[in-house]
């Protein structure tokens, strides 16, 4: 029979793990065997010079130098003395080894390793056979089907796990199609799909770089309690999901926490649907440099997002709905240090959570930013709404929280039952810092709530309330605000009417620094006790007028209110902390005299 060539492909380079990478390896050994785990070795080779061989070296480029196998052998599983082999397929056997590129095979179809996906085969041996085969880089491949599972499937570093196609829910009436990875009645594990970090793993470097796309997980056959659908633990880095359901799980949707002092980081997903699932639909603990994106999480039994320090992340267009807690919890110590960092929540939405829409309790010092919040009908408290809850609230946060846009609408269920709420459109109680810039906050009781005990609370100017249902709100659309510091304005400042609580100081150096500029317009002054102006009526040509705001410096100017006696030349005399003495050079001189008090500046 006649021998196959092999190597010398484009993608016949040998790679290994390289701080946390993959880099080629020069003068890799290699050997050759019938299958993918134990089976027989092949020792009848030829090199490039047609010498017999019983293993082929690669160069000092990490290269696969061409050679020939043995007779009618037409692939072979490559060992480089890693985790795991890789198939070969020689160049020259037309459809016989599959590709031709390159004979390395880097997609693998589960179907080829004995998985069924009848949706009642026990298929867990078989898609793990094909990941545990599947090359770095390479794409495990999971054709249509509903493919039954008994323990958590783990996917190696740098390997792809896609599917056809991935439903975003289950409902009456809807499309359903087979294309799902659904556990067992019988199913025992932490998780239906895990990652595991080098401790665990038994990796010779990180663990990085794995692959989830257009894959659905259905739980709904699950027993126990706490099952998580995707779930990592420890230094597990780089991680991608794409178009990926998880539904049912009797634990969290996707969760992510500590192993051995470490955590998960830097990860990346891309329309990720968490719905109806025991316990968060995302349970993400300190998780540095997470994008989340498009992702949603729906009807959960705890918190729709459950974050827990996620230092320099972002979630973009997420959605929370109908979760029995919270929709967006952030929460946990999100630190001080030179390595901690904040958050930012943008274009993200909330509808019918059991409390609130956005919830921030988070300790440490990084800001948490949140532009264009919309939420809508949360604080649904079992249908009896009312209890405290808000689209957003803020409670105890010592991290500044920054808003820049809000907007709150109430309702009831979808079919008219139940109470309005939220009972409050925002609400922020005993927090270190928060500032909202603008919003429209229409609430059940009220759109804004200052819950007490706050350090700084500003409120900007273009913030509209209403309360009520919303088929007959009340309009509150000319509330107060209020900006702590300085407030500068370079041009010309005007408004219809104001008031102060402090002091006002004007600087100009001109004479008309204060200027009334029309005409009846003038000055009020209260009058009363230890007041800055008031009246008095001379007795014998004196009286003396009790007001402990006077100092040694204060200048009294003396008027004649209305004349009485023999009027006479009116002088006044200060008695610092005590009051002043007006006196009258008449001593029959009754009138009443008007005083203003006036202070140096």
């Amino acid at each position: 029979m006649a021998r196959y060539d092999f190597g010398a492909g484009i993608a016949d380079y040998v790679v290994q793990p390289s701080d946390g990478l993959w880099a080629i390896a020069p003068g890799a050994v290699l050997t050759f065997w019938s299958a993918a785990d134990g089976g027989t070795q092949y020792t009848d080779l030829l090199d490039a010079t047609d010498a017999p061989a019983t293993q082929i070296v690669a160069d000092e480029q990490g290269f696969v130098p061409a050679f020939r196998g043995p007779d009618g052998v037409a692939g072979m599983w490559a060992d480089a003395g890693g985790a795991s082999r890789a198939w070969m397929s020689a160049r020259n056997a037309g459809d016989a080894g599959g590709t031709t590129a390159g004979s390395v095979r880097d997609w693998l179809n589960v179907d080829d390793y004995g998985a069924q996906g009848d949706n009642v085969t026990d298929d867990t041996a078989a898609i793990q056979a094909a990941l545990a085969a599947c090359p770095m880089g390479g794409i495990v491949y999971l054709p249509a089907g509903a493919y039954r599972t008994s323990a958590p499937l783990t996917i190696p570093p740098a390997v792809t796990l896609m599917g056809t196609h991935s439903n975003l829910m289950a409902v009456t009436g809807l499309t359903d199609p087979p294309c799902y990875i659904k556990p067992l009645p019988s199913f025992t594990g932490d998780a239906v799909i895990e990652f595991l970090d080098q401790i665990d793993g038994g990796y010779s470097t990180i663990s990085a770089e794995h692959r989830i796309l257009s894959v659905m997980i259905d739980g709904q056959d699950l027993t126990g309690p706490g099952v998580d659908g995707i779930r990592a633990a420890g230094n597990i880095q780089n991680v991608s999901m794409r178009d990926v359901t998880v539904r049912r799980v009797t634990g969290a949707g996707v969760h992510t926490e500590a192993n051995a002092g470490s955590f998960p980081y830097s990860w990346r997903l891309h329309r990720v649907m968490v719905d109806n699932c025991g316990w968060h639909g995302f349970a993400l603990e300190v998780m540095t440099d997470i994008s989340l994106i498009d992702c949603q999480a729906i009807g959960n039994g705890a918190n729709g997002f459950e974050i827990a320090n996620a230092a320099n992340s972002h979630a973009i267009g997420c959605r929370a709905e109908w979760n029995t807690g919270n929709g967006f919890h952030l929460t946990g110590n999100w630190a001080t240090g030179t390595g901690s960092g904040g958050m930012l929540l943008g274009d993200c939405s909330t509808d019918r959570n059991g409390q609130h829409g956005v919830l921030v309790d988070a300790t440490g010092n990084p800001p948490i930013q949140i532009e264009n919040l919309h939420t809508r009908r949360d604080g649904r408290n079992n249908n009896l709404g009312g209890g405290g809850y808000a689209g957003l609230a803020c409670t105890g946060a010592t991290v500044p929280v920054l808003v820049g846009n809000v907007t709150c609408y109430p309702g009831v269920d979808d079919d008219g039952t139940g109470a309005n709420s939220p009972q409050y459109g925002v609400r922020f109680t005993g927090c270190t810092y928060v500032s909202v810039s603008s919003g429209f906050l229409h609430a059940d009781t009220a759109g804004w709530s200052d819950g007490g005990g706050n350090a700084v609370l500003r409120r900007g100017p273009n913030i509209g309330e209403r309360t009520g249902t919303t088929a007959a709100p009340v309009d509150a659309f000319a509330q107060a605000w209020a900006a702590a510091g300085n407030f500068t304005v370079g041009g010309y400042f005007a408004t219809t009417s104001g008031q102060s609580d402090g002091q006002w100081n004007i600087w100009s150096p001109t004479a008309k620094a204060l200027n009334l500029g029309g005409a009846g317009g003038g000055i009020a002054i209260a009058e009363g006790a230890n007041a800055r102006m008031g009246v008095a009526t001379l007795a014998a040509g004196t009286v003396t007028v009790a007001n402990t705001s006077v100092t040694a410096t204060t200048r009294v100017a003396v008027f004649r209110q209305a004349a009485g006696g023999t009027l006479g030349h009116l002088s006044a005399t200060v008695n610092a902390g005590v009051g002043f003495t007006i006196t009258s050079n008449s001593a029959t001189d009754t009138s009443t005299v008007a005083w203003l008090l006036l202070e140096p500046a």
